[in-house]
């Protein structure tokens, strides 16, 4: 048999050497009884498993409260003294 050719007995027998096949030529013919019946390739990668992975960091930057300006903080401190006195 040809390297791009395989059997549905070596299917059930030795799967790894017809997998490594696949690897190297992309698709491989199963045969039955000697004629051509089945194709197998590798399922192609989705592009969105290569994208780099989510900036949590700047997603936590983003629901940050904003910060209190020096004048409103400074009022936010006087209304607490006063309200301790």
């Amino acid at each position: 048999m040809s390297d791009k050719t395989a059997t549905i007995r070596e299917l059930r027998t030795d799967f790894r050497s017809v997998k490594r096949r696949i690897e190297e030529h992309g698709e491989i013919v199963i045969t039955d009884h000697g004629q051509p019946a089945y194709v197998l390739k590798p399922v192609p990668q989705s592009p969105s498993h290569e994208a780099s992975p989510p900036d949590y960091y700047a997603r936590l930057l983003k629901r940050q409260p904003k910060g209190l300006s020096a004048r409103a903080t400074r009022q936010f401190w006087e209304k607490e003294r006063m309200s301790c006195t």
